[in-house]
């Protein structure tokens, strides 16, 4: 059943891509019809997942960019979409039925089915952060001004609440928070690709941009063509964990619809436990990865299904560096700890921001 859903107060997800304008790639879409229809034109190469008990094949949306590397082989999957407007496309999923699984900001979507008790719960951890401040005009060291201005991306997310908490609490950066850009410090972007487009395509715009991969390889890319240089200020992953003690930043996570689990349980717990492996190989077997890529298409068809080209998944994964942030099986021993955990770090009171009944 479809719900009407008010327009919720939460911007774009932090882990879209480097990619092109906002679309989104899959036959089906975000409008389509309930979980229980299936689309039959998927190929049984490419279904997301089917159980032994039934032929079910797990409807799903995300966002392209760094979790989309979880389904690297579902390129051809009819019921995958992705999309690069998650603010109007994979958010507003949580306010229906029409998915059986949601890959979204594991706090965000935490907070947005706390609120409005929709129907979904948080079934793993996709990806940690992977996020970076930089600055064309500074150098790591330098004092925070007064006057600097910075660039960032969706304000209730975790990579805009990691990056406040670690400049008030951390590096001493004196931020005015309490007004809106120009005034204040800050200019909130509702994606990374807003970012990635002001610093590409004016430098010094900005004092310092936050910013994510594979956004920031590409940032580097266009920028070293117009002869200019991008200096890495902060790695908050680095910075998170000395403050915090978490393993990173909780960022992409996999939701599951309710009453689809009640439903088809086996067929979810199948396409959860194949997500992990992908995610395992992503980390462990970039090759696998690679070849999986190149064959759903071209350097064009590939960036748009998934927000990245499998050269640049292929060169950020290399040899275990996993820049895309990617959580292999035993990274987070308890998943609802994980976000309770970052919760507490962020508004500094030691209580239980999400219970047990928002995780599956």
């Amino acid at each position: 059943m479809k719900k009407t859903f008010l327009v919720l107060p939460f911007a774009a997800l932090a882990l879209a891509s480097c990619g092109t304008a906002s679309s989104s790639s899959g036959i089906a879409s975000s409008s389509a019809s309930s979980p229980s229809a299936s689309s039959s034109s998927a190929s049984s190469s490419d279904a997301s997942s089917s159980s032994t008990a039934e032929d079910y094949a797990v409807k799903f949306v995300t966002p392209v960019g760094a979790p989309a590397i979880a389904f690297y082989d579902q390129g051809h999957n009819a019921n995958w979409v992705s999309s690069s407007d998650p603010t109007n496309v994979v958010l507003p999923a949580f306010g229906t039925d029409n998915y059986d699984a949601i890959v979204f900001d594991g706090t965000t979507g935490l907070n947005v089915i706390k609120k409005n008790s929709y129907n979904y719960k948080l079934a793993q951890w996709v990806s940690g952060g992977n996020f970076y401040v930089v600055s064309t005009k500074h150098q790591a060291g330098e004092a925070f001004a007064s006057d600097y201005k910075v660039d960032g991306f969706v304000k209730t997310g975790n990579a805009a609440q990691s990056f406040l908490s670690l400049a008030a609490h951390h590096w001493n950066w004196a931020l005015d928070t309490t007004a809106d850009y120009p005034t204040g410090s800050v200019k909130w972007e509702a994606g990374v690709t807003n970012v990635l487009t002001n610093l590409t395509a004016n430098p010094t715009g900005f004092d310092y941009y936050v910013i994510a991969e594979p956004s920031l390889t590409a940032a580097k890319t266009a920028l070293a063509a117009q002869n200019i240089g991008l200096n890495i200020i902060y790695n908050l992953q680095t910075e998170w964990k000395a403050q915090s003690g978490q393993l990173t930043i909780p960022a992409a996570a996999l939701f599951v619809n309710n009453a689809s689990y009640d439903s088809h349980k086996d067929a979810i717990d199948e396409f959860l436990a194949g997500t992990q492996i992908r995610q395992d190989t992503a980390v462990d077997d970039v090759a696998t990865v690679k070849t999986a890529l190149d064959a759903f298409g071209n350097d064009a068809a590939v960036q748009s299904r998934f927000g990245f080209t499998s050269t640049l998944a292929a060169a950020l994964q290399a040899n275990g560096a996993d820049k895309f942030g990617i959580l292999k099986i035993g990274d987070i021993a308890d998943k609802e700890d994980f976000a309770n955990s970052f919760a507490k770090q962020i508004s500094g009171l030691d209580t239980i921001a999400y219970g047990p009944s928002l995780f599956l």
